[in-house]
């Protein structure tokens, strides 16, 4: 017996279109979706990713609350890709906390700060202040991008005397 597939629609996720076969992209409709701003990271993890791990770990909303600020908080210093995996295990650690210190049956802060996202997360590895103002003399701020997102680069300029010709270095493209 066969199956009318004429009105389903498929729907499928890859990081990379390189490893799907030419004949089935060739049929295939292509929606790039970048990554997620800061804010919808922000509102996926206090709807979504907070709710799914204080589910997983056997706590509910009463036992631990994040509010906006300090999502907004691991966002910028704890995650760096486009996506919301690091997020999710960020605050897989969080609600961790709070599940060790009911068991252990420690006081801990119910209503998270910034002072316990560091305290739990550790010194943030991503530090905005670091690039927002450069006023080093002969630094500018650059970008670097690669498919899962991208860095912040310094580019260090020097003075030297020189032969009167230029040299390129590095992977400058055409």
């Amino acid at each position: 017996m066969g199956f009318d597939l004429s009105k389903v629609m498929f729907v499928a996720t890859c990081n990379s279109l390189n490893t799907i076969q030419p004949a089935l992209r060739d049929r295939m409709e292509i929606i790039n979706v970048t990554g997620y701003t800061i804010e919808e990271k922000v509102e996926i993890g206090k709807q979504h990713l907070l709710p799914k791990q204080l589910k997983e770990h056997g706590l509910t909303k009463e036992h631990l609350k994040i509010a906006k600020p300090q999502i907004e908080k691991i966002v910028e210093g704890y995650t760096r890709e486009s996506g919301v995996r690091s997020l999710d295990k960020q605050m897989a650690k969080m609600v961790r906390y709070a599940a060790k210190s009911i068991a252990m049956e420690e006081p801990y802060d119910l209503k998270v700060t910034n002072e316990t996202v560091v305290e739990v997360l550790g010194a943030p590895r991503m530090e905005r202040d670091k690039y927002e103002n450069n006023d080093v003399a002969g630094v500018v701020t650059g970008l670097a991008w690669t498919r899962v997102g991208g860095d912040i680069l310094f580019i260090e300029s020097i003075l030297s005397k020189g032969k009167g010709s230029l040299t390129i270095t590095g992977n400058l493209g055409k």
